[in-house]
């Protein structure tokens, strides 16, 4: 009789595929995984047929971390921790965020756990939307779907460009305000 998969074991592997993706990009190797989760080559053949495997749930279980969602007692407030914490990601990932972008372009499934990724923040971080609308900070018919991803679009766009990021206040303030005169 076969034996059961040990979680703990599965725990372990998932967390070494992660930190290899995030410390050496998308170059890490099977054998990699299972010397960082520090089990034989076969349990990680056992549980993934492919790297591409691994990679989709390391992905997906890394990008799904739970991301805090601050309640500074203001919209602006709540927002630049937001804008502050997505461009640190942003930065501390470098290359490997524009490698697993640029493997999105090519693969749909990676694709699929960016896009997921991003709607699941999304839902978490509605209730800073809900405060905000509570307090008359923001517009009853704004589309804050739309303000979500302006604030991660020039992130990325401008990450993947390897361009300087704006200031935070910068784009607090274009988030807020538009570009409209004062």
């Amino acid at each position: 009789m076969a034996r059961k998969p040990d979680p703990e074991v599965d725990l372990r592997i998932k967390r070494a595929a992660a930190t290899l993706l995030f410390t050496k990009g998308l170059d890490f190797t099977m054998d990699e995984v299972a010397q960082s989760a520090s089990v034989g080559r076969a349990s990680v053949f056992r549980r993934y047929a492919t790297k591409r495997d691994l990679l989709i749930d390391a992905l997906g279980a890394a990008m799904d971390a739970a991301v805090t969602m601050p309640d500074t007692g203001s919209f602006a407030g709540d927002l630049r921790v937001v804008v502050t914490e997505t461009m640190e990601g942003w930065q501390a990932m470098g290359h490997v965020a524009r490698q697993i972008y640029g493997e999105a372009g090519r693969d749909p499934a990676i694709a699929e756990v960016l896009r997921e990724s991003m709607r699941s923040r999304m839902d978490r971080s509605w209730s800073i939307y809900d405060r905000a609308l509570a307090r008359g900070e923001v517009r009853e018919d704004a589309d804050l779907w739309l303000l979500s991803d302006m604030l991660v679009g020039v992130v990325v766009y401008r990450g993947l460009l390897e361009k300087e990021l704006p200031t935070v206040d910068a784009v607090v303030e274009a988030l807020l305000n538009g570009f409209a005169p004062r």
